[in-house]
C-alpha cells in the first residue's frame, strides 16, 4: 500500500460534514455509505457524486434511505451514455464544484497534497484536522454573508 485517500462529504457551502480515510488501493466507492452514516443525511436530501460512486448497490442504498440520487452515470463497455444521461452528468458537475473547491482550498491553504504521516489512524487524524481548520477558516465569511443577506437593501435612484 502506497498512500491514503481522503473521502469527504460537504454541504452546499462547502463545509466539511464527514471525512473517511482509506488505503489508496481501495476503490473510492467503498466509503460512500460510511460517509452518509457519519453525516446523518436525512431522507429527502440530494447527494451528488462523481462516476466512481455509480453502481446499482449505491442507487438501491440511496433509495432505501430516502435520499435523492445525484450520482453521475457511467458508461459501461459497449454501451454509451444517452444524451439525457450526458445532460444529467453536466448538471451534476455544476453542483459538484463545491467539493472540488474544498479539496483545492485544503491543498492551497494547508499543503494537503502531501501526507507526512504513516499509518491509517495518523492519516485519518490529519484529514480530520484539515477539515476542522478548513471549516474554521470558511465560517467567518459565511457568517458575514448570511448577515448581509438579512439586511434591508438600500434603494438608490438617479
Amino acid at each position: 500500500m502506497f498512500g491514503y485517500k481522503q473521502h469527504t462529504l460537504v454541504d452546499d457551502n462547502g463545509l466539511v460534514m464527514a471525512v473517511e480515510t482509506t488505503a489508496a488501493n481501495q476503490h473510492d466507492s467503498k466509503s460512500m455509505l460510511a460517509l452518509l452514516d457519519k453525516a446523518e443525511i436525512k431522507p429527502g436530501a440530494r447527494v451528488h457524486g462523481d462516476k466512481a460512486y455509480c453502481s446499482q448497490k449505491h442507487r438501491e442504498a440511496l433509495k432505501a434511505r430516502g435520499i435523492k440520487n445525484g450520482i453521475q452515470d457511467k458508461a459501461v463497455k459497449n454501451k454509451l451514455l444517452t444524451q439525457r444521461q450526458l445532460q444529467r452528468n453536466r448538471l451534476i458537475t455544476k453542483a459538484r464544484y463545491v467539493v472540488e473547491r474544498t479539496f483545492g482550498s485544503q491543498a492551497r491553504w494547508f499543503g494537503s497534497k502531501f501526507l507526512r504521516y504513516r499509518g491509517l489512524a495518523k492519516a485519518h487524524a490529519w484529514h480530520i484536522l484539515q477539515a476542522v481548520a478548513y471549516n474554521l477558516k470558511r465560517l467567518p465569511r459565511l457568517y458575514v454573508e448570511s448577515l448581509l443577506l438579512r439586511l434591508p437593501q438600500a434603494r438608490c435612484a438617479f
